[in-house]
């Protein structure tokens, strides 16, 4: 995150700014009515065993579902890949050449997964990609790995041959998630648990971008926000929302730095001015959306009397929660330190924005700590997110800027927040903020 300075600010504190593509629209000042969410996204119940079918199941299971997909998403039958142009690769045995001669040498494949349009086949490594994958994030993430390899297998049956990755890249996750929502689904024999889709969002992030990377770049894949959003509108809407990515593709939110300092910072203010700078732009953003509430105060813990009954417990930690009773953000400092310094700047940014957005909620009159106001307070703090992009600003007057690796910074929060009982699931969570992010306010009305 980045401050946008004015001439009189930049006389008393040098900082650098940037600007972002974003292609969504500010929200416009509304009068605000009663904001909740429901569920959002389609996930498996608590009932669902975890995911446990081998390579040899879960290719079957894909193939089938692109078997009963295609005809119906693109009006064509789904030509199968053959066994014999299916090959799990070690140092011991590696994969044919892709449109060359001989094996490639493992050393330049490992830790990969591929589609080779060329000779139609899929190769991924069991030597070290796969068990590393599983052992990380369960044995659903190497599944949706070989999903989205034959989501560009699809691609191929199709004609897209999108000049830009990235969009390659996100339709791939799409038709990932929407076999994923398939298996979660009576019609397939697999089965796969809410955790599993939770840890799976976490080993999206790893197979992401690095920070930085600009999306217009050959190769490449998203951030992790755009690989996560991908993938939950395709388990969200099915493989029919995927196939519209070729002639109307999906936002993309990764940028590079723009300058030195910039990369330098990685983007993160220190947190003795994110703290007033977040402040100071919820209460603009809040004011603006057409909410009367009074600016909350933010009180260390160490300085504060303990909440009343009435507390939200705390929409993603217990140690920063907004209190009622006196209009108050009580945090924890080491809190917020750990994850400022851990996850980066909006980490701690996000802790304070969504109590902030818990507050609206109790201005107007909604319960607090119910599964209802977590989720809409988290959909309300996408939405505020949404709105720091210097494109979509209503003014160039002060403020602060999203930097690249924010919105990771954000999903990577919402992952490790605690899950079960009335705090909901990751997936749930990621789904309720992108929802605001992407479709403001209006989206975090109950209807």
């Amino acid at each position: 995150m980045h401050e946008h300075i004015t001439p009189t600010r930049r006389e008393r504190r040098a900082t650098t700014t940037r600007r972002r593509r974003v292609l969504t629209l500010f929200v416009a000042p509304i009068a605000i009515t009663v904001l909740a969410v429901g569920t959002m996204g389609v996930a498996p119940s608590a009932s669902h065993e975890p995911y446990a079918a081998s390579d040899e199941e879960t290719v079957a299971d894909i193939q089938a579902f692109w078997a009963a997909t295609m005809p119906d998403v693109y009006g064509q039958p789904y030509e199968p890949i053959p066994v014999d142009r299916l090959f799990p690769y070690s140092a011991s045995n590696p994969p044919p050449g892709c449109g060359t001669r001989g094996d490639m040498p493992y050393t330049e494949v490992a830790g990969n997964a591929f589609y080779c349009s060329l000779g139609d086949f899929v190769a991924w490594d069991v030597q070290d990609l796969f068990p590393r994958l599983a052992e990380q994030f369960g044995e659903f993430a190497p599944a949706l790995v070989l999903a989205h390899e034959w989501g560009h297998a699809v691609q191929a049956r199709v004609g897209n041959d999108s000049y830009q990755t990235v969009y390659l890249e996100q339709q791939a996750d799409c038709f990932a998630g929407a076999w994923a929502s398939h298996v979660a689904s009576d019609d397939s024999t697999l089965s796969v648990s809410a955790d599993d889709l939770d840890r799976a969002l976490a080993g999206m992030l790893q197979l992401s971008d690095p920070v930085g990377v600009d999306a217009s770049q050959q190769g490449a894949h998203g951030n992790g926000f755009d690989r996560v959003s991908a993938f939950q509108e395709g388990v969200e809407e099915g493989a029919a929302a995927c196939a519209a990515y070729q002639t109307d593709p999906p936002a993309v939110t990764e940028s590079g730095f723009t300058s030195q300092a910039d990369y330098a910072s990685g983007g993160d203010m220190a947190l003795e001015d994110l703290v007033p700078a977040i402040t100071d732009a919820l209460q603009r953003y809040w004011e603006q959306a057409g909410s009367e509430l009074s600016p909350p105060q933010l009180v260390s813990a160490a300085d504060a009397p303990t909440c009343d009954a009435g507390t939200d417990g705390g929409v993603l930690v217990e140690s920063v929660r907004y209190c009622p009773s006196d209009n108050t953000i009580v945090y924890d400092a080491a809190t917020l330190r750990e994850a400022h310094s851990s996850v980066g700047d909006f980490a701690a940014a996000l802790l304070v924005a969504t109590e902030w957005s818990s507050g609206v909620q109790h201005e107007l009159g909604n319960q607090l700590s119910t599964d209802d106001a977590r989720r809409s307070a988290e959909c309300l703090t996408g939405a505020f997110t949404g709105s720091l992009d210097n494109n979509r600003r209503s003014s160039s007057s002060d403020g602060i800027t999203l930097s690249p690796g924010d919105l990771d910074e954000v999903v990577t929060m919402l992952v490790a927040a605690k899950s079960g009982d009335e705090r909901g699931t990751a997936f749930s969570r990621v789904s309720a903020f992108r929802a605001g992010f992407f479709d403001g306010v209006g989206a975090c009305t109950r209807l």
